[in-house]
């Protein structure tokens, strides 16, 4: 079972990467969107360290709830993957188990993968000058 699970290892990280260049992407565009919000943050006195924090959170709680939407579709997968590469190459489904260390071990990568995806948008955002939020279009 050894090779089958590299295959699928193989298969994970990079959909991970691509999850992380996707959050990043989404939370760039929306510091560009809130161009203006963040201007009046920093306009009323909020400090740059909390327009990151605000970022940031903002991004690990879409990673979190992007948990939660994918808990039953991975369940279902699972087991429909189970069965076919337990039918190919054991002749015999494999079985159904959850390891909740291994879930709470894709759940941290998951929000550290959020933190470092945000982190670009979060230090633009913390640069935003008063001046340049009320010029933006």
């Amino acid at each position: 079972m050894g090779p089958v699970l590299l295959v699928l290892l193989g298969v994970a990280l990079p959909l991970g990467v691509v999850g992380a260049i996707g959050l990043a992407s989404t939370m760039s565009a929306n510091v560009l969107d809130r161009t203006r919000e963040f201007g009046v943050m920093h306009a009323i006195g909020a400090r740059p360290k909390a327009v990151r924090r605000v970022v940031v959170t903002e991004g690990v709680l879409l990673a979190l709830a992007g948990c939660v939407v994918a808990i039953l579709p991975a369940l279902g997968l699972t087991a429909v993957l189970g069965v076919g590469l337990g039918n190919l190459f054991t002749k015999a489904p494999l079985p159904f188990t959850i390891s909740l260390p291994a879930a709470g071990i894709w759940v941290a990568l998951s929000v550290l993968g959020a933190v470092l995806a945000t982190e670009a948008a979060a230090g633009r955002a913390s640069r935003i000058t008063v001046r340049e939020a009320l010029s933006y279009l």
